[in-house]
Parts: C-alpha cells; sequence; structure tokens
C-alpha cells in the first residue's frame, strides 16, 4: 500500500505568498538519481523544491516536476520552486540572464522564488563557477554592489520570472543595507542552521523584518567541514532519545525542531525511506522543554565557512560579524 502523502503547512512571506515549511533540497543529487528523487518527493506529499543553478541538475528537477503535472499529481500552482543566482551573474544584465538559464533547464515560466546565493560577486564569466587566477585564488568583482544585484531582483519580480525574491548566506549587516537602499524586504534568508549552527540571533533579527528563514544542512552533513570528527548531531543522545519517545528518526526530530521554531527546512536525500520519513512530522509536537533543550546544543558550528579558492578574502564574505 502507498503511503499516505504528507500535509504540509505553510508560512506566509512579507509579500503574501504561502510557503511550505518543508521543502526538499537538491544540492548534490547526482544526474540519473534527482529525477526519481523528485518523483518520489512529489508522491510522499512535497511541494516546495530548493533548486539552483550551481547544482547542474535543474533539468532533471524540472523534467519530473513537469511529469508530475502532466500526470496530474500536481498544480503548477501547489508547487513552490526556489532558485538561486551564484556570485558569477551578479553584474549588470546578468542576474536575469542567470534567471532565464534556470527557467529553461526547469522548463517552467517562472520559479516562486529568487535568491541572491552567495554575497560575494566573482569574476563575471558564463562558464565557470569557480574563477580563478594561477595560485588557485577565485577571482572577485568588488566594483559589483549587492544593492545593484538586488534592484534587478526587484525588477526580475516585476517582469513575472518569479514571484518572490530573497538571499541566501548574507549577515544581518547586508540585509539591512539591501532594506535601506531598495523598496523590497528580502522574503526570505536562506542559511545554514542545524542543532550546532541554531542561529537565533539571525532569527529573531530576521522576524523582526519580517523575514522567513530557511535552514539548508539541517543535519550538518552538507559542506566543506573542517572539524570532520565532529559528532553528527543524528548521534546526540538527547536527538537519540527524543526520536524514540515520538517514534521517528533523529532527521526528524532536527528537522520538527526548525519547523516549531517558524524556520522552513529543505533536507535532502536520495532514499525512499529518508525522504518519506523527514516528511511526516506533523503528527507530533515537541514540549517547550524539548526545543529549548536543542537550542542548547548550539555551539556556532558552521559546517559551510565559504572560505575554499579563498573566497573568505571578499570584503562581502558574510561570516565576518557574529550574525
Amino acid at each position: 500500500m502507498a503511503a499516505i502523502a504528507a500535509k504540509v503547512p505553510t508560512l506566509t512571506l512579507n509579500d503574501g505568498r504561502q510557503f511550505p515549511i518543508v521543502g526538499l533540497g537538491t544540492y548534490e543529487a547526482p544526474p540519473g538519481v534527482v529525477e526519481n528523487v523528485v518523483r518520489v518527493a512529489v508522491d510522499a506529499g512535497y511541494r516546495h523544491f530548493d533548486c539552483a543553478d550551481f547544482y547542474e541538475n535543474e533539468h532533471e528537477v524540472g523534467r519530473a516536476l513537469r511529469d508530475a503535472i502532466r500526470e496530474g499529481k500536481v498544480t503548477r500552482d501547489q508547487l513552490f520552486i526556489t532558485t538561486k543566482v551564484w556570485p558569477n551573474w551578479h553584474g549588470r544584465g546578468r542576474p536575469t540572464l542567470s534567471v532565464q538559464r534556470s527557467l529553461k533547464n526547469l522548463g517552467l515560466p517562472y520559479v516562486d522564488l529568487l535568491l541572491i546565493h552567495w554575497p560575494t560577486p566573482f569574476k563575471q564569466v558564463d562558464n565557470d563557477f569557480y574563477p580563478q587566477d594561477a595560485s588557485g585564488q577565485v577571482l572577485f568583482d568588488e566594483s559589483i554592489q549587492l544593492v545593484d544585484v538586488w534592484k534587478e531582483f526587484e525588477q526580475i519580480k516585476r517582469d513575472g520570472l518569479t514571484r518572490s525574491i530573497g538571499v541566501s548566506n548574507f549577515n544581518s549587516e547586508q540585509i539591512a543595507d539591501l532594506i535601506k537602499n531598495s523598496s523590497t524586504v528580502p522574503a526570505v534568508n536562506q542559511v545554514e542552521c542545524h542543532p550546532y549552527l541554531s542561529q537565533e540571533k539571525l532569527l529573531e533579527w530576521c522576524r523582526q523584518r519580517g523575514i522567513h528563514l530557511t535552514a539548508y544542512s539541517p543535519l550538518a552533513r552538507t559542506g566543506t567541514a573542517e572539524e570532520k570528527n565532529t559528532t553528527s548531531p543524528l548521534d546526540i543522545p538527547l536527538i537519540k532519545e527524543l526520536a524514540a519517545k515520538y517514534g521517528v528518526s533523529p532527521a526528524a526530530i532536527c528537522i520538527k525542531w526548525q519547523t516549531q521554531r517558524g524556520v522552513a527546512v529543505i533536507p535532502k536525500s536520495a532514499t525512499k525511506e529518508r525522504i518519506v520519513s523527514n516528511i511526516n512530522i506533523f503528527h507530533f509536537n515537541l514540549t517547550d522543554g524539548e526545543v529549548k533543550a536543542i537550542n542548547g546544543l548550539n555551539k556556532d558550528w558552521r559546517n559551510n565557512t565559504w572560505s575554499q579558492f579563498g573566497i573568505n578574502k571578499s570584503k562581502n564574505w558574510p561570516f565576518n560579524i557574529p550574525f
């Protein structure tokens, strides 16, 4: 018997649009696998799919979603699809080209949310995500102002290529600068967030301004970890005890903790069982004390420092301040 598709609650973005609180992350979902992963996810009840040009798999994600629409499993209006503009597409006119490229790969006329993927503009070349000099240092274009990228995002929204706009991996000062110098408050800030990096200060700062946080790497597994011996949150006794108490997986506890804080979550998996269990979390609630106990696991440990290829030398590297 097929599993019953989960019904996922939504958050209301500051532009009035509904945002499913749990979605499927597609980063590092390999070619030949991601298409089936998306099909399984649709059947499991996922309607929020987090994509990016950088992931180089949007054509397969799009094919699976279009098939689901054609088969009557879902309508386009029921889907919430995010894509992102990588730093080598930040120059004047280039964010629009990046979105058009993603839409072509997805086979869709618009996305629901468009994010500035990282706040560190690179040298503007089409086919190199990490343009570098002979020593391996990534090449920046420090003449590009993030507010100019943001203003083009506003135009992309007016043009109907996206319904909402936001940012990813921005700190509070960078977001404040966008708000001060434009007419649009970002709808979302997508950041690394898990029990070891609870982001409580950034979460509260964004909440006060009507910005929703989305947690990527919610199980602290994705990125360029520098502490290879760090215990997975899934192996923490507290998380395992709560999983046993509620009859769910440790991953489900980490995801549920986020949703109860009002944080959207985009876990990823290529395994059907995990895809299903990651979204079937709405039949129970953690107590306030349990949420606080998980908050207490925070140690401000960042799995993805965004320092590869010397990116931390950028004036816009987002981790120079606490949040």
